[in-house]
């Protein structure tokens, strides 16, 4: 029986439908049909991708061995403000694709979240952010600028309220396809 997902990847992009069937995955983007057989996936990367304020997104991206790479998400574009997210098709299409990649390529990597060098940085560049709020309130509060203080406090909230969940759930990390962390599938 074929499972299939589909989802508008960008908001000016048609939408583009992955097929699950045995060991094929067909990736139908509208202008091109491409079969992959799930043997030649490499790896499997899950990430946590928000977008905007109050949009959480999820990726699976899965590398070949020739070097092509698919990717899709979570989160269903319909205009340039709206989106759907797709969370329950998205988690059992996920997990039917670890599956079957598990079984086709048992040397296959699974990978949780961004790359060490990527996420180091980020990590690194965040904090040093939060820092420099924090600092600033500090000495706002120093001054007697309580207006400043209270502002910078909310720019503080705000950015850790942000930036938290990308940095604890895009640490990178292998897993076993049977169990995927539960942070990276909504």
């Amino acid at each position: 029986m074929a499972l299939t997902y589909t989802h508008a990847p960008r908001p000016t992009a048609g939408p583009v439908t992955f097929t699950l069937a045995g060991d094929r995955l067909t990736v139908d983007s509208g202008r091109t049909v491409q079969e992959v057989r799930l043997g030649a996936v490499d790896l499997v990367r899950l990430t946590y991708e928000p977008r905007g304020l109050a949009r959480t997104a999820f990726r699976t991206r899965l590398c070949l061995k020739d070097g092509r790479s698919f990717a899709f998400s979570s989160l269903s574009w319909r205009s340039m403000i709206d989106a759907e997210e797709r969370a329950g098709e998205y988690r059992a299409f996920t997990r039917a694709l670890l599956d079957g990649v598990a079984q086709a390529n048992p040397q296959a990597r699974f990978l949780a979240g961004r790359p060490q060098a990527i996420w180091a940085a980020f990590a690194a560049l965040s904090a040093a952010a939060l820092f420099g709020i924090a600092l600033f309130v500090w000495r706002a509060v120093a001054a007697g600028a309580t207006g400043a203080a209270l502002l910078g406090g909310l720019v503080l909230a705000l950015g850790i309220w942000q930036l938290e969940p990308v940095v604890r759930l895009n640490r990178p990390r292998r897993f076993r396809p049977d169990a995927p962390p539960a942070g990276l599938l909504p």
